[in-house]
């Protein structure tokens, strides 16, 4: 079973410690999944390098003591672990040295303007940054403030990882915070692992006397099945003088019997999810609004609510990157629907406005009829998908359907966008025919970007002249945006008449001043992970990928200035397919 903070007030100690000395260690076996046609992993690869069961560090070498001769020895200065990692070279870790001379200071102030984006290519660069195995940046955290350590651990926690729980293990734990502690039961919770969550909240909750951990106790008890326990604690807690949490004790009181109404959600974290999971409330309409990442996968992955309850947050969390393609895949293909409704849906001509009608096109695409047919069911979700600023995301889950169809004449129509689908996952070889038989001279240049199979001497000025027949008022953008990236990789700007593309400026997002120097002057330095973390702070605007052409050919030279040439180019081609290219 896949079961996926809140506001501070004191409790007394002996509250907690009476609540906890009830909580039964049990653990709560993740669902697995599986899907058809090309696999797409649930979770990203992990190849644990630290922490628990890995290969021991070498022994420092030291001087030996001084000895007669009156040679002096120096006592070498402590490893700093902050940050210890957990990815491997399969997982295309950056190098150990990747902090450089960043000065920590910069990577703290830097880490908490992070926010999840539904970029791919920015969700990688970040999952890397956060879990690669890496020296500490030189400097001391400052006192008062948030480690380097907590600082890390919130963002992972932020981006809903479900490999967060092995980092937060392989770091130190001696001298934790109270809020990674926190942080570790909820990554934990991300992980499927129920059990393990709660018996970091049996060691941990004696520490504190925060309410957090008070409910954190309680909602374990519940959770775990040990409902007397957790009656007594939630009576206890109301005898409190302290400020009551209503929605906790609505929960609790439904887990244990007493349904009542949520009607606002306000910190759906992942912990707070699986409470409501199991109090079979509905979900209130502002707790997707307000959830994070991580707590709409452990939404959409739980098995307490019906898998309509949970299309929504399965659609987000996916478009986010903490659902991976085939766990949303699943969801949809849970979703049953009778042949007439299928029908009317098809000869309806309309594009599916919602989460249900969407997953019964995915259902009809994946069906063994005949590639037109299949096709009919995509082409709805890709301009649905288009409208709603979703493209990549949806190119993604349906790639490995478009990957089962072979190019054909009679398929030319559909050509286009099963190209700029397989490019948008990345199978630029599988894209390569559709690209041909599509004869649009604009694909060939985005498969130029990605150095595959297009015509390398394709004229760009064709490439723009082929947009002004497709969308004239969207033409002078995306022609705006294709020669930026073109000249960001270095690629010749053949044929491109620039009087025919002036003009005014226009109001867009601007990226702020020191972060736009400090990424220049750190590519320039080779800083590679100040770079990567000044460059994905560059290229998002909010929860997308940034329009501005100017702003993206910038972090794609960053990129390539220290080494990521694969990454600068797949940002150059999802951000001209992002803009409709």
């Amino acid at each position: 079973m896949r079961v996926f903070r809140a506001e501070r007030s004191s409790v007394a100690v002996p509250l907690i410690a009476l609540a906890a000395a009830f909580l039964p260690g049990l653990f709560l076996a993740r669902q697995g999944f599986a899907q058809s046609g090309v696999p797409i992993p649930l979770y990203p690869p992990s190849n644990v390098t630290s922490g628990p069961g890995a290969n021991p560090a070498p022994p420092l070498e030291t001087a030996p003591p001084a000895g007669s001769n009156g040679i002096q020895t120096e006592t070498l200065a402590p490893i700093d672990p902050s940050w210890t990692g957990t990815l491997g070279a399969a997982d295309r870790a950056l190098p150990r040295d990747m902090w450089s001379t960043t000065p920590r200071a910069f990577v703290a102030a830097a880490l908490p303007l992070l926010q999840p984006t539904s970029s791919p290519v920015l969700q990688e660069l970040t999952r890397r940054l956060l879990l690669s195995d890496a020296v500490a940046p030189q400097g001391q955290d400052p006192s008062g403030a948030p480690s380097l350590i907590d600082r890390r651990v919130d963002r992972v926690l932020a981006f809903g990882y479900s490999d967060g729980a092995a980092l937060a293990t392989a770091l130190p734990q001696n001298n934790a915070s109270e809020v990674f502690d926190r942080d570790t039961v909820e990554l934990r919770v991300v992980a499927g692992d129920l059990g393990g969550a709660c018996g970091a909240v049996n060691d941990r909750a004696p520490r504190y006397s925060d309410r957090w951990w008070a409910e954190a106790v309680i909602g374990c008890q519940a959770l775990t099945g040990s409902y007397d326990q957790a009656r007594l604690g939630l009576s206890a807690m109301r005898e409190q003088k302290s400020e009551r949490d209503p929605v906790f004790e609505t929960m609790l009181d439904a887990i244990l019997g007493h349904r009542g109404k949520l009607d606002k959600f306000p910190d759906p974290s992942p912990f707070r999810m699986t409470l409501l999971g199991a109090s079979k409330l509905p979900l209130p309409a502002d707790a997707l609004a307000n959830a994070t990442p991580a707590a709409l996968a452990v939404w959409a992955t739980s098995d307490k609510e019906p898998i309509a309850a949970r299309l929504a947050a399965g659609e987000k969390a996916e478009a986010l990157g903490a659902l991976p393609p085939a766990g949303l895949g699943l969801l949809y293909g849970a979703v049953e629907s009778k042949p007439d409704e299928q029908g009317t849906l098809l000869k309806s001509g309309k594009l599916p406005d919602d989460p249900r009608s969407r997953a019964i096109y995915y259902n009809l695409a994946r069906t063994n009829e005949p590639g037109a047919l299949r096709v009919a069911a995509l082409a709805p979700l890709l301009a649905d998908a288009r409208r709603r600023g979703a493209f990549v995301p949806m190119a993604r889950l349906i790639a490995p359907l478009i990957a089962e169809l072979q190019p054909s004449p009679d398929l030319q129509s559909f050509a286009p966008e099963a190209a700029r689908v397989l490019l948008a996952a990345g199978a630029y070889d599988r894209a390569a025919p559709w690209i041909a038989l599509a004869g649009r001279p604009e694909l060939s240049v985005v498969a130029n970007f990605a150095q595959i199979g297009g015509n390398e001497n394709v004229a760009l000025g064709d490439a723009l002249a082929s947009l002004k027949t497709l969308d004239r008022e969207t033409a002078w953008r995306q022609a705006d945006l294709l020669i930026a990236l073109a000249s960001a990789l270095g690629l010749p700007l053949n044929g491109v008449d620039f009087a025919a593309l002036l003009q005014a400026t226009h109001a867009g997002t601007v990226p702020n001043g020191a972060l736009w120097l400090d990424q220049q002057q750190a590519a320039k330095a080779g800083r590679l992970a100040e770079t990567v973390l000044t460059t994905v702070l560059l290229a998002a605007a909010g929860d997308h990928l940034s329009p501005e052409p100017i702003v993206l050919a910038q972090a794609i030279a960053g990129l390539q200035a220290v080494g990521l040439d694969a990454d600068a180019r797949a940002l150059a081609v999802e951000a001209a397919l992002d803009a409709g290219i």
